[in-house]
């Protein structure tokens, strides 16, 4: 069995004012607005933090202060563990209870990640897709969801619950209403051209970081498959791969060209960027056939 490690929790944690009366998000919900044009400056273009193509369920609940401003998310499909993306460009600033960074995106704006289970350090240079931690339930026991937030502080380099606006998630303006939940997916997507439709027995895939390619099913290293957009051929079943927690897990492998060593070799599907555990499908969901 192989083990990917997650970067551990931070041990540094700086403790914000606002979220000191933080409440479990057990009821949270949310609607829409359509807008000609933001009354804010320079925000950035916002994705939902989440890999290319996963299904988010957006909610919010009475209290949540501001409700209509506070987003918790759901990952359709992968009830926890998920990778967690920058939504913009940007510098992690600062960590925070509970299980929390702010990045600093410029021009005063900055976007706030909560309830991971574990996240990058203070002083990460981020770019828009870059994974940043893991959804877990940090601080909120059993609901492990991502609490996200924009926030517009020109002139300061920090941000309060005072700064918080309604965010703009690729170009929808989201307005919080509990009891009114919507689905979306995300569209943070890698900033390359589409690759062509497969040819022959290629399958294209998305790839949520770095793979090693191995000869066989679990053998011997011999190359690397780079995150992003890639072709497979065919699928088999092999030695089960999984994080640190067990928590998420693949036992098949893909047979694919690396990019940096040799041609038909094995990179396990716990690398895909959606579909969940023991999936193997490409990125219009249909299932990667067996290998003959």
């Amino acid at each position: 069995m192989f083990e990917i490690q997650i970067p551990p929790l931070m041990t540094s944690i700086i403790l914000k004012n606002r979220y000191k009366t933080i409440a479990c998000a057990v009821l949270a919900m949310v609607s829409t607005h359509s807008f000609s044009a933001d009354p804010l400056p320079n925000r950035p273009a916002f994705k939902l933090p989440f890999p290319c193509g996963a299904q988010i369920e957006l909610k919010t609940y009475q209290g949540h202060n501001p409700d209509d401003k506070k987003i918790d998310m759901y990952r359709m499909g992968m009830f926890t563990g998920s990778p967690i993306t920058a939504s913009a460009d940007g510098f992690v600033h600062q960590t925070f209870y509970p299980g929390g960074i702010e990045i600093r995106h410029g021009n005063g704006w900055f976007s706030t990640y909560m309830h991971m289970s574990s996240h990058v350090p203070v002083g990460t240079t981020v770019k828009q897709g870059d994974v940043v931690g893991y959804m877990g339930d940090v601080g909120s026991p059993g609901i492990p969801h991502l609490h996200y937030e924009q926030l517009y502080a020109p002139g300061l380099n920090d941000a309060g619950n005072q700064h918080i606006v309604n965010p703009i998630v690729q170009g929808e303006w989201l307005y919080m209403v509990p009891n009114s939940p919507i689905v979306r997916t995300s569209a943070n997507c890698p900033n390359t051209t589409p690759p062509p439709p497969p040819t022959g027995n290629k399958y294209w895939v998305d790839t949520w970081g770095d793979a090693n390619g191995r000869s066989s099913p679990g053998g011997t290293v011999t190359g690397t498959l780079y995150k992003g957009t890639s072709y497979v051929y065919c699928k088999v079943w092999g030695p089960k791969v999984q994080n640190a927690t067990g928590a998420q897990w693949n036992h098949w492998w893909l047979k694919t060209d690396l990019d940096v060593g040799p041609t038909n070799q094995w990179v396990s599907a716990f690398m895909l960027s959606r579909w969940g555990n023991d999936q193997a499908k490409d990125n219009n969901g249909v299932v990667i056939p067996n290998c003959p």
